[in-house]
């Protein structure tokens, strides 16, 4: 024979004014919840009904990612869902090769560079020989190609 569980049940209004008791569960009656009690907040927290929860089906997630290490010469990225990439990462040389490939080149990179021992002139960063899977960064200092300065780099696109 089956047994029959019955919780403590009350109005909108009664959960209101009640403090329950460290995890007891109670039935809201007129709004047809279930709500669970720490022993302090008054009126517990009302769980959600299913009809409550936002449809997430066109949501857009992180499916792969990589965190930066000497292993991968400190590149990151993370592909998500929709064919989404945004990669990035460090490097002293000009070739700069992407953790993974993007579908096309209609991606945008930015880049930042970081001369050391220079403190003053123009500094110019030019891109070249763009492809999918690689871009050559080019820092120029007054003119001159400074193949060994520091490039910070970020570039996304599907």
């Amino acid at each position: 024979m089956s047994r029959q569980i019955q919780i403590r049940r009350g109005s909108a209004l009664e959960h209101n004014n009640f403090v329950g008791a460290i995890g007891e569960i109670t039935m809201d009656t007129d709004n047809k919840t279930l709500r669970v009690h720490d022993g302090e907040t008054v009126g517990g927290t009302a769980l959600a009904k299913q009809s409550e929860i936002p449809d997430l089906t066109n949501a857009d997630y992180v499916v792969e990612w990589q965190a930066p290490s000497a292993e991968n010469n400190y590149t990151w990225y993370r592909k998500y869902k929709s064919g989404w990439i945004e990669q990035g990462g460090t490097s002293n040389v000009p070739n700069i090769v992407f953790p993974i490939p993007f579908s096309n080149e209609n991606y945008c990179i930015h880049a930042l560079s970081k001369m050391i021992n220079e403190s003053v002139g123009n500094i110019s960063i030019c891109y070249n020989m763009k492809t999918n899977s690689r871009i050559t960064i080019q820092i120029r200092w007054n003119g001159g190609a400074q193949d060994s300065a520091e490039r910070m780099w970020y570039a996304c696109g599907y």
